[in-house]
């Protein structure tokens, strides 16, 4: 004879035959081990792990009646246990209301955990103890900044400072980027101290030096007046960070200036900056440069490691022109509006037919995968090197290291 379990139908037949071995109704399956019914079922299920029956009044020796009637759970749950039922599967913690009840103590526990005191003032517990105090400090300083676009707006009409006969739009931009470097060969000026003033300056050689170096392409100075001027607001910082680092490059490789930092050319000058110059943030933030090496520990091995690729890349002016603009392009059209997409896309693809035609007519290179492949290598590495000084920005923004708001912060856009 088959017995039925509970996974599937009972035979009828047997069902009423077989009867529950505790209290003798009609059983219905196997129920934790044991052919019982559905009652006994769910009275074992409810009592069956309990410990608070209460004690037999007739000392564990019940009489069960055959009509079903059991007064004593007591005994029945050891009548239950001699059958062969089993709490081995039980499912426990189940009941959503007494989830609810153990999720809120232990809310209540967590709430009253005293704060820590970097939670408590919304600062690093790494740079809290060291920084000096906000009580004498503005909330914000509001740097007036127009006088970056007023540069970038009259080079843009002024245009390029030579005209430049040749059909080659990158040789053109070649010879722009040459202009844009100082003629001297040996530093004119030497930083020490470098602080407000000197980042402005900067700031503005910057500006002006994209500004002049884009009107060197034919092509950009067909576009509207203001898409002109809205890329070089949105690209300087990218534009002069490459040139910068072509720069340094440049340098290391001819085994220049070793014993400054790096040089800048800037207004016409060379300028040096030497290796422990002093570097003063107090006019945009409470903490010194020291403590904002926490945001990014590995800055400088990642800038290394940047250095190293274009020392071994050593791309030519028209190269350099090349990635200057593909960089710039690709990282305006990624936060531009819809309609200039198309535009920007232009001119990246007609820098791209003035690069092919750079090496089949002046370098006699037909095959230039490889060399592509290196650039493009060098390329992918600057922009993750972007992405991951954005990232730092946005985590200095959130424990509000600066205090600077600048009167047009579409110029950093990524860092306001």
């Amino acid at each position: 004879m088959n017995n039925p379990c509970s996974s599937s139908p009972p035979d009828l037949t047997l069902s009423t035959i077989e009867k529950c071995p505790v209290c003798w109704k009609p059983a219905h399956g196997m129920h934790f081990g044991a052919f019982t019914c559905r009652a006994c079922a769910v009275f074992f299920r409810r009592f069956g792990a309990s410990n608070n029956l209460k004690p037999c009044k007739k000392n564990n020796v019940c009489n069960f009646d055959k009509n079903g009637y059991v007064s004593c759970k007591k005994c029945r749950l050891q009548r239950c246990f001699d059958i062969g039922m089993k709490i081995d599967n039980f499912q426990f913690e189940r009941d959503p209301y007494k989830q609810k009840l153990e999720m809120q103590a232990a809310l209540k526990v967590i709430r009253n955990i005293p704060q820590t005191l970097d939670t408590f003032l919304g600062r690093s517990s790494l740079i809290m103890f060291t920084a000096p105090s906000f009580d004498d400090s503005p909330t914000e300083v509001h740097i007036d900044v127009r006088f970056l676009i007023d540069t970038a707006y009259r080079q843009l009409l002024k245009g390029p400072e030579t005209p430049i006969k040749t059909p080659n739009a990158l040789k053109r931009l070649a010879i722009g980027l040459q202009n844009l470097h100082s003629a001297q060969e040996k530093p004119t000026k030497v930083m020490e101290k470098f602080g407000k003033d000197e980042t402005f300056a900067i700031w503005e050689d910057d500006v002006l030096k994209t500004a002049k170096w884009f009107s060197y392409f034919d092509d950009f100075q067909k576009l509207p007046s203001q898409l002109q001027l809205d890329i070089v607001k949105k690209e300087w910082l990218v534009w002069s960070g490459l040139e910068k680092l072509a720069a340094l490059g440049k340098t290391r490789r001819q085994m220049m200036y070793e014993d400054f930092a790096f040089v800048l050319h800037v207004d016409n000058e060379l300028v040096a900056f030497k290796k422990t110059i002093e570097v003063d943030i107090s006019w945009c933030s409470n903490y010194k440069l020291e403590q904002l090496d926490f945001f990014d520990c590995n800055f400088k091995e990642r800038h290394e490691q940047l250095v190293q690729q274009i020392v071994a890349l050593n791309p030519t002016d028209e190269e350099l022109s090349f990635m200057l603009c593909y960089l710039s392009f690709q990282h305006y059209m990624k936060h531009c509006p819809k309609h200039n997409v198309e535009i920007v896309e232009q001119l990246q693809d007609s820098i791209s037919n003035h690069l092919h035609e750079y090496y089949l007519n002046h370098m006699s290179r037909p095959n230039y995968s490889g060399r592509i492949a290196a650039i493009m290598k060098l390329i992918n590495a600057i922009q993750l090197f972007l992405l991951h000084d954005k990232t730092k920005m946005e985590l200095m923004k959130v424990f509000k290291v600066c205090f600077a708001k600048y009167s047009h912060p579409e110029l950093f856009f990524e860092y306001e």
